[in-house]
C-alpha cells in the first residue's frame, strides 16, 4: 500500500477538514451512482437485458429504439463505472494520522 504524506502547520484543523472532504465527496458520488443505477434499471427493464450484457453483446442497430437511446444507455453505464471507481478509491483511504 502506498502512503501519501501531507505536511501542514495546522494539523488539528486540516485533518478533520480532509476527513470531512473525503466523506462529503463519497456521499456525493454515492448519490450520483444511485441516480445512474436508477436510469440503468429503466433501460434494463425496457429491453429486458442487463447493462453488462448490453455493453458486451449489443450494437446500436440491435435496439428497437433509436441510436440516441443506445448512446444514452452506453454513456450512463460508463458513468456508473467511473463513479464506482472513484468511490472505491476514496473508500480505500486509511487515516493513519493517529
Amino acid at each position: 500500500m502506498q502512503q501519501i504524506i501531507l505536511q501542514t502547520d495546522n494539523s488539528e484543523k486540516v485533518i478533520p477538514l480532509l476527513r470531512d472532504i473525503i466523506q462529503g465527496e463519497t456521499l456525493r458520488l454515492n448519490h450520483s451512482l444511485h441516480l445512474s443505477e436508477k436510469r440503468l434499471m429503466q433501460f434494463e427493464s425496457k429491453y429486458k437485458i442487463t447493462s453488462e450484457k448490453f455493453m458486451t453483446e449489443w450494437a446500436a442497430e440491435d435496439l428497437p429504439g433509436t441510436d440516441m437511446e443506445y448512446i444514452e444507455w452506453a454513456g450512463e453505464f460508463e458513468l456508473a463505472m467511473r463513479l464506482q471507481e472513484r468511490i472505491s478509491a476514496l473508500e480505500s483511504i486509511e487515516d493513519v494520522s493517529q
